[in-house]
């Protein structure tokens, strides 16, 4: 295991159940089997052109395939194994050292990006680390680069540009470590009454934010999610159905010198929620144009 997990095994034995609560928490069965998928975190932050932290990772070259039923599962993470499609055992935490991350698919079906079956939570990926814009200049570029460097509350650890398949340029501008954080407390007071009742994961950049859900309706799931990115300014690429999230009891290994374990730090509510009470609780009616009645 490298030097800087080690020195983190404190909290691994704090947080060490966490993922199996947060598994029971999205109110998972005995008898569902769990997806999940490894993604080496440096590669993927280096070869990919999305400014998601998430994007779906099973087409990833750099990505392992895994899956459990919840009944197997054990409660501790350094003991968890998990199995690929020809039954052979991976130890994520060693993995997780090694600068795996772990995704899980939050909604369940019974294969990897198969069709789903039962809507688990609405959610969001709040990331505070990125300033991120699509332009078709290089006069427009020069701009915003000024624009980001020149605003004396902004701190701006690197900027990099690169032209996609249509010929813009992708400017991805990457906060310091302390924005970061002072973002996210000012993230929390802001929001705090929307959230209060979710389940909040805080990882490097953000926070992850979960409405467990019963009963949902599978054609309802992605207008409320382009709604709930609206609402707070979240990552849009978080909407579709067979989406991959980080889960807790993990470290995110971007940076292997300074490993973060992604952490819950708020479990909301025991209950879950319907749709339709967070469409009429948190105002999403204005946001949601159509698709949910």
């Amino acid at each position: 295991m490298k030097p800087g997990v080690t020195q983190y095994s404190n909290l691994i034995k704090t947080s060490s159940s966490q993922l199996y609560y947060f598994i029971r928490k999205l109110g998972y069965k005995e008898n569902e089997r769990l997806q999940f998928v490894l993604v080496q975190d440096a590669k993927r932050s280096t070869s990919s052109n999305s400014t998601s932290s998430n994007s779906n990772t099973s087409n990833n070259r750099h990505a392992i395939l895994l899956q459990k039923p919840l009944k197997l599962m054990e409660k501790r993470v350094p003991e968890i194994k998990l199995f690929t499609k020809n039954n052979k055992p991976v130890h994520v935490l060693s993995q997780n050292a090694r600068g795996y991350a772990v995704f899980m698919q939050i909604n369940y079906g019974e294969k990897k990006d198969s069709k789903i079956k039962e809507i688990k939570a609405q959610f969001i990926d709040v990331d505070l680390n990125k300033i991120s814009a699509c332009l078709n200049t290089r006069e427009q570029v020069k701009q915003k680069m000024i624009s980001i460097r020149s605003n004396p509350v902004e701190q701006i650890e690197s900027v990099t540009v690169k032209r996609n398949k249509q010929g813009q340029y992708q400017l991805l501008a990457l906060r310091t470590e302390q924005r970061v954080t002072q973002l996210k407390k000012e993230f929390l007071k802001k929001y705090w009454k929307h959230i209060r009742n979710a389940m909040i994961i805080e990882t490097s950049n953000g926070y992850h934010i979960y409405w467990p859900v019963q009963g949902g309706s599978l054609s309802k799931f992605v207008p409320i999610q382009e709604a709930l990115v609206k609402k707070f300014g979240s990552d849009p690429m978080i909407t579709n159905l067979t989406r991959d999230m980080r889960i807790p009891g993990f470290y995110h290994m971007k940076n292997p010198r300074r490993p973060f374990l992604v952490r819950v730090i708020h479990w909301g509510r025991k209950t879950p929620f319907t749709q339709n009470e967070l469409i009429n609780t948190m105002g999403l009616k204005s946001y949601i144009m159509q698709g949910v009645s």
